[in-house]
């Protein structure tokens, strides 16, 4: 069932959905857990105050709070957390994701749900909800060795997603085979992670691309990044160089974008003013 499905609306009020990533800040996710419920930032500073709020915002309500990718294994911190959330109506939902399982086991109070990996089928069918950009893309020797890739996906859907994205870079047979047999691929066995994909990927983007992605470490893991905002910066520091008359903007844009289609840019969203 989805999180934005009917009866999820019909059945919880509020319905929360909080990204937590690697840094838990018990502050930071109390406080992004009253924005997502009333659209405003709650202006209390100190961790009691942020408490009381959360407290009296959800006292006696069924709601549903989505805690999405959480790493930090500090059952102190979940505990502050906790207190703050023991206060709903029968039926109330607190729903962790994690790629921990030794996280899952500490905070969990029913037994873990473990999501089970896309078949090649699926990461091929995900793999091609990316457009291709050139003709030549569908040609049988183009279509066996990417369909060779997404066996080694390993089942990971943002894998698959990732390196359909790649397409817009690559359309040479030769270039697809060099991604097909990258060493890079044994470290997604050994890792037991997707970030070997990611790195695979990255090193087979553009110079100027690759240096524009890294240009964002300036900003802390889960920021919002505002674009225009972003292309400026990298205009300003000499990121993005003319070509063809076209404008720095414009070029800017196109970066933007392909970053994108690659899964580089996490949650984006539009703004429809």
């Amino acid at each position: 069932m989805d999180f934005n499905d009917e009866r999820v609306k019909h059945h919880f009020d509020p319905k929360i959905w909080v990204y937590v990533s690697q840094y838990f800040d018990v502050k930071m996710v109390i406080n992004a857990t009253i924005e997502s419920a009333n659209g405003k930032r709650c202006k209390a500073v100190d961790l009691d105050s942020l408490q009381r709020r959360l407290h009296d915002m959800l006292k006696g309500k069924r709601y549903l709070i989505v805690l999405d990718d959480v790493w930090d294994e500090d059952p102190d911190k979940w505990d502050a957390l906790k207190y703050s959330l023991a206060c709903g109506s029968k039926g109330v939902s607190v729903i962790i994701t994690t790629r921990l399982e030794k996280f899952a086991s500490i905070m969990g109070t029913i037994p873990t749900h473990r999501l089970s990996f896309l078949s090649d089928e699926d990461c091929w069918f995900l793999f091609k909800q990316r457009p291709f950009r050139r003709r030549n893309e569908e040609l049988p020797n183009l279509v066996a060795i990417r369909k060779e890739i997404m066996k080694k996906c390993g089942g990971e859907p943002l894998a698959a997603k990732s390196l359909g994205g790649l397409t817009r870079f690559k359309s040479e047979e030769n270039e697809w085979i060099y991604v097909m047999e990258s060493e890079i691929w044994n470290l997604l066995q050994d890792q037991n992670s997707i970030l070997p994909v990611f790195r695979l990927i990255y090193f087979n983007l553009p110079l100027e691309s690759r240096r524009c992605f890294a240009y964002c470490t300036i900003f802390t893991k889960g920021s919002s990044i505002e674009k225009e905002d972003l292309i400026h910066l990298r205009m300003a520091n000499g990121y993005i160089s003319c070509k063809g008359g076209r404008e720095l903007e414009d070029i800017g844009d196109q970066i933007w974008n392909e970053l994108c289609w690659i899964s580089f840019f996490k949650d984006v969203e539009k703004d429809e003013g």
